[in-house]
């Protein structure tokens, strides 16, 4: 196991806290996290001031600009003592490359303000407003005078507004933008496919920064995504808007495998899934994703699959074989 980076430890006394700080972003992006290292940065963010200062250089970092592309092979770097103040700029691009291209998680610590595990979470924004995360969910808040933003990194949020005339709130998800008009709705990534859903008041939706607005009320639904414009999907009942909030999930002629992957955010061990799943009838269901084991058999007897439990909480999902037809009896 590799040791914490002496550069970190030795700058403690010499620099400023937010040199530090730096110091411990570039070392997590880097790559060589371990326990020893992690448990030092933990001792580091106790000490007075630190934490602090850690957020603030983190924010630096979350306004550099959405995730770069693969560029070839990123290189190590390496600080150059008495040249932080030159080299910081590269050292950010290098390692937040490392981090997009190698750490993805680490890319989303990073970057989120709050994350779900495998339950729903519920957190109070700034200004009043709610937000409920689905498992497997994170969001980023900037808020100032002017705005309240919210930018959705993962997963699905439930949003119930707190009224403010003078700063609109925003959802930043994917390349476009969904705005509150006094109301409550949900916003979903799926794989970069944005789903909105108003469960009171209003919203507008725009597919880019800069496109053009479509205006949807409680119960309506629209959906965009790369290269796509806001499309309308189907009303649905209001009141159904975010049923996983309430420890249900419902499946409404859902595809099979879509349905696998839904319940297994709720899940401590992942799903793996053997032999093709797109060949059987859609289903539909409501589960309750606070009991995920018994809802996986529920689906797996509505579907007709066998599941295969493994230890450290591995499932295995395939379908039912169909018996072979018996042979026609000899004449």
């Amino acid at each position: 196991m590799s040791q914490p980076p002496a550069f970190a430890i030795a700058i403690a006394d010499a620099e400023p806290i937010h040199a530090q700080a730096r110091e411990w972003i570039a070392w997590l992006a880097s790559g060589a996290a371990d326990e020893a290292g992690l448990g030092e940065f933990e001792r580091w963010l106790q000490r007075p001031g630190h934490r602090r200062a850690f957020e603030r250089e983190r924010q630096l970092w979350r306004s550099l600009g959405p995730r770069p592309a693969a560029q070839g092979t990123a290189a190590t770097w390496r600080p150059r003592p008495g040249r932080r103040g030159r080299w910081r700029p590269a050292l950010a691009a290098a390692a937040v490359l490392v981090l997009a291209l190698a750490s993805p998680e680490a890319w989303l610590r990073l970057r989120a303000d709050h994350r779900s595990a495998h339950a729903a979470e519920t957190v109070a924004l700034p200004d009043g407003s709610r937000a409920v995360l689905d498992a497997d969910s994170a969001i980023a808040i900037q808020y100032d005078r002017d705005q309240r933003r919210v930018e959705l990194l993962r997963g699905r949020v439930w949003f119930e507004v707190a009224a403010d005339p003078a700063r609109r709130f925003a959802v930043v998800a994917g390349d476009g933008v969904i705005e509150d008009i006094s109301t409550a709705f949900a916003v979903a990534d799926d794989a970069g496919r944005i789903e909105t859903a108003v469960s009171q008041g209003r919203v507008r939706v725009a597919a880019t920064a800069d496109g053009g607005w479509t205006y949807l009320d409680a119960g309506q639904r629209a959906a965009y995504g790369q290269g796509r414009g806001v499309a309308r999907l189907n009303d649905v009942p209001a009141d159904g808007i975010g049923g996983w909030r309430q420890g249900e999930l419902l499946l409404d002629d859902a595809a099979v495998d879509a349905a696998v992957r839904e319940l297994a955010r709720y899940r401590a061990g992942p799903i793996l899934i053997r032999g093709d799943l797109g060949a059987l009838p859609k289903v539909s269901a409501a589960l309750r994703i606070g009991r995920p084991e018994q809802a996986l058999d529920a689906l797996a007897a509505s579907a007709g699959l066998s599941v295969t439990r493994l230890p450290f909480g591995v499932a295995i999902v395939q379908p039912i074989p169909t018996p072979a037809p018996a042979p026609a009896p000899a004449r």
